[in-house]
Protein backbone atom coordinates (compact mmCIF):
# COMPACT_ATOMS: atom_id res chain seq x y z
CA UNK A 1 0.00 0.00 0.00
CA UNK A 2 1.20 3.59 -0.72
CA UNK A 3 2.51 5.69 1.90
CA UNK A 4 0.04 8.54 1.71
CA UNK A 5 2.17 11.42 2.45
CA UNK A 6 5.07 10.29 -0.17
CA UNK A 7 5.26 11.95 -3.18
CA UNK A 8 6.49 8.88 -5.27
CA UNK A 9 3.24 7.08 -4.14
CA UNK A 10 1.40 4.98 -6.86
CA UNK A 11 -0.68 6.86 -9.14
CA UNK A 12 -3.38 4.53 -9.51
CA UNK A 13 -4.59 3.60 -5.90
CA UNK A 14 -8.14 2.37 -5.92
CA UNK A 15 -11.11 3.82 -3.94
CA UNK A 16 -10.90 0.49 -2.42
CA UNK A 17 -7.46 0.37 -1.55
CA UNK A 18 -8.28 3.72 0.42
CA UNK A 19 -10.57 3.23 2.27
CA UNK A 20 -8.95 0.20 3.67
CA UNK A 21 -5.41 2.54 4.44
CA UNK A 22 -7.44 5.07 5.83
CA UNK A 23 -8.89 2.80 8.93
CA UNK A 24 -7.02 3.44 12.54
CA UNK A 25 -3.89 5.16 12.57
CA UNK A 26 -1.14 2.95 11.15
CA UNK A 27 -0.81 5.17 8.11
CA UNK A 28 -0.39 8.16 9.98
CA UNK A 29 2.41 6.87 12.03
CA UNK A 30 4.41 7.01 8.47
CA UNK A 31 3.24 10.63 8.13
CA UNK A 32 4.26 14.06 8.59
CA UNK A 33 4.92 15.17 12.41
CA UNK A 34 1.86 16.55 13.14
CA UNK A 35 0.28 13.35 11.35
CA UNK A 36 2.14 11.36 13.95
CA UNK A 37 1.04 13.32 16.59
CA UNK A 38 -2.84 12.59 15.87
CA UNK A 39 -1.99 9.33 15.76
CA UNK A 40 -0.69 8.98 19.37
CA UNK A 41 -3.24 11.40 20.81
CA UNK A 42 -5.99 9.23 19.49
CA UNK A 43 -4.55 6.22 20.18
CA UNK A 44 -4.45 7.83 23.72
CA UNK A 45 -7.69 8.53 23.48
CA UNK A 46 -8.64 5.16 23.27
CA UNK A 47 -11.61 5.42 19.82
CA UNK A 48 -11.50 1.99 19.34
CA UNK A 49 -12.45 1.00 23.19
CA UNK A 50 -15.81 3.15 23.11
CA UNK A 51 -19.05 1.05 23.24
CA UNK A 52 -19.93 -0.63 19.96
CA UNK A 53 -17.23 0.72 17.85
CA UNK A 54 -17.23 -0.80 14.44
CA UNK A 55 -14.44 0.83 13.14
CA UNK A 56 -13.40 4.51 12.99
CA UNK A 57 -11.16 6.74 10.85
CA UNK A 58 -9.95 10.24 10.60
CA UNK A 59 -11.17 12.03 8.69
CA UNK A 60 -10.72 15.70 7.42
CA UNK A 61 -7.18 17.43 5.97
CA UNK A 62 -4.73 15.78 8.88
CA UNK A 63 -4.65 12.69 7.32
CA UNK A 64 -4.65 14.32 3.52
CA UNK A 65 -1.41 16.43 4.55
CA UNK A 66 -3.29 19.63 3.31
CA UNK A 67 -4.20 21.13 6.63
CA UNK A 68 -3.62 24.32 8.28
CA UNK A 69 -2.76 25.27 11.52
CA UNK A 70 -6.48 25.30 13.09
CA UNK A 71 -7.67 22.24 11.56
CA UNK A 72 -9.15 20.12 13.60
CA UNK A 73 -9.04 16.75 14.32
CA UNK A 74 -12.58 15.24 12.74
CA UNK A 75 -12.27 11.63 14.63
CA UNK A 76 -15.87 9.43 12.13
CA UNK A 77 -16.98 6.64 13.97
CA UNK A 78 -19.26 3.32 13.33
CA UNK A 79 -20.94 2.51 16.43
CA UNK A 80 -23.53 0.14 17.42
CA UNK A 81 -24.24 2.43 20.29
CA UNK A 82 -24.18 5.99 19.83
CA UNK A 83 -25.38 7.09 22.83
CA UNK A 84 -23.39 5.11 24.78
CA UNK A 85 -20.31 6.05 22.82
CA UNK A 86 -21.51 9.60 23.63
CA UNK A 87 -21.83 8.92 27.04
CA UNK A 88 -18.37 7.83 27.53
CA UNK A 89 -17.13 10.54 25.88
CA UNK A 90 -18.61 12.58 28.05
CA UNK A 91 -18.15 11.31 31.10
CA UNK A 92 -13.75 10.84 30.31
CA UNK A 93 -13.18 14.39 28.27
CA UNK A 94 -16.45 16.09 29.80
CA UNK A 95 -14.21 18.29 31.72
CA UNK A 96 -11.79 19.32 28.95
CA UNK A 97 -12.37 22.77 27.06
CA UNK A 98 -14.56 23.68 24.25
CA UNK A 99 -16.40 20.47 25.26
CA UNK A 100 -19.39 20.08 23.71
CA UNK A 101 -22.26 17.12 22.39
CA UNK A 102 -25.51 17.58 20.47
CA UNK A 103 -27.39 15.92 17.19
CA UNK A 104 -26.29 16.35 13.92
CA UNK A 105 -28.30 18.73 12.45
CA UNK A 106 -28.33 16.42 8.77
CA UNK A 107 -28.48 13.13 9.72
CA UNK A 108 -30.50 11.48 11.66
CA UNK A 109 -29.40 9.86 14.57
CA UNK A 110 -25.68 10.86 14.66
CA UNK A 111 -24.14 12.97 17.81
CA UNK A 112 -21.21 15.09 17.26
CA UNK A 113 -19.08 15.41 20.78
CA UNK A 114 -16.43 18.21 20.32
CA UNK A 115 -13.41 18.95 23.17
CA UNK A 116 -10.07 20.07 22.88
CA UNK A 117 -6.79 18.13 24.01
CA UNK A 118 -3.21 18.17 23.39
CA UNK A 119 -3.38 21.13 21.06
CA UNK A 120 -6.08 19.91 19.01
CA UNK A 121 -9.59 20.54 18.73
CA UNK A 122 -11.30 17.09 18.41
CA UNK A 123 -14.65 16.49 16.65
CA UNK A 124 -16.21 12.38 17.09
CA UNK A 125 -18.84 12.42 14.72
CA UNK A 126 -20.69 9.18 15.87
CA UNK A 127 -23.10 7.49 13.74
CA UNK A 128 -24.67 4.15 13.49
CA UNK A 129 -23.16 3.57 9.69
CA UNK A 130 -20.66 1.73 7.96
CA UNK A 131 -18.03 4.24 7.48
CA UNK A 132 -18.06 3.34 3.51
CA UNK A 133 -21.30 4.98 3.54
CA UNK A 134 -20.84 8.16 5.76
CA UNK A 135 -20.50 11.32 3.21
CA UNK A 136 -17.05 12.49 5.39
CA UNK A 137 -15.64 9.35 4.87
CA UNK A 138 -16.41 9.11 1.32
CA UNK A 139 -15.33 12.53 0.70
CA UNK A 140 -11.96 11.35 2.56
CA UNK A 141 -11.20 8.40 0.06
CA UNK A 142 -12.06 10.57 -2.96
CA UNK A 143 -9.80 12.92 -1.86
CA UNK A 144 -7.23 10.99 -0.61
CA UNK A 145 -7.01 9.06 -4.09
CA UNK A 146 -7.22 12.17 -6.13
CA UNK A 147 -3.94 13.51 -4.00
CA UNK A 148 -2.24 10.46 -4.60
CA UNK A 149 -3.31 10.26 -8.48
CA UNK A 150 -2.46 14.12 -9.21
CA UNK A 151 0.80 14.30 -7.28
CA UNK A 152 2.81 17.09 -5.38
CA UNK A 153 1.63 19.78 -7.39
CA UNK A 154 -2.08 19.06 -7.51
CA UNK A 155 -1.21 18.93 -3.46
CA UNK A 156 0.29 22.26 -3.69
CA UNK A 157 -2.84 23.66 -5.40
CA UNK A 158 -5.15 22.37 -2.90
CA UNK A 159 -3.41 23.67 0.22
CA UNK A 160 -2.91 27.06 -1.36
CA UNK A 161 -6.75 27.23 -2.35
CA UNK A 162 -7.42 26.33 1.70
CA UNK A 163 -4.69 29.06 2.43
CA UNK A 164 -6.54 31.70 0.63
CA UNK A 165 -10.35 30.76 2.47
CA UNK A 166 -11.88 27.68 0.61
CA UNK A 167 -12.82 24.90 2.27
CA UNK A 168 -11.96 21.49 1.48
CA UNK A 169 -14.31 20.17 -1.02
CA UNK A 170 -14.85 23.38 -2.88
CA UNK A 171 -10.84 23.74 -3.11
CA UNK A 172 -11.00 19.89 -4.93
CA UNK A 173 -13.84 21.62 -7.15
CA UNK A 174 -11.93 24.47 -8.42
CA UNK A 175 -8.51 22.91 -9.28
CA UNK A 176 -10.16 19.89 -11.06
CA UNK A 177 -12.79 22.64 -12.70
CA UNK A 178 -15.91 20.56 -11.58
CA UNK A 179 -19.13 22.01 -11.90
CA UNK A 180 -22.44 22.56 -9.41
CA UNK A 181 -22.07 21.03 -5.27
CA UNK A 182 -18.89 20.58 -4.73
CA UNK A 183 -19.76 18.50 -1.90
CA UNK A 184 -22.10 16.39 -4.58
CA UNK A 185 -19.40 16.10 -6.96
CA UNK A 186 -16.91 14.77 -5.20
CA UNK A 187 -18.83 11.92 -4.82
CA UNK A 188 -19.44 10.70 -7.93
CA UNK A 189 -17.75 7.33 -8.82
CA UNK A 190 -17.00 8.77 -12.26
CA UNK A 191 -14.40 10.89 -10.64
CA UNK A 192 -12.05 8.03 -9.67
CA UNK A 193 -12.35 5.63 -12.59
Amino acid sequence: MPDPMSPHAAARISAEQAEVQLLGTEYLHRGNPRQRRAAALLEELGVGDLPGVREWALGGTIPLGVDLPESDLDVLVCTSEVAAAREELTEQFGQLSQFAAWAHSAEAGAWCVTFESQGFLIEFFLQHRALAEQRAFRHLVAEYVLLQRHGAAFRQEIFQLKLSGLKTEPAFAQALNLDGDPYLALLDPALLD
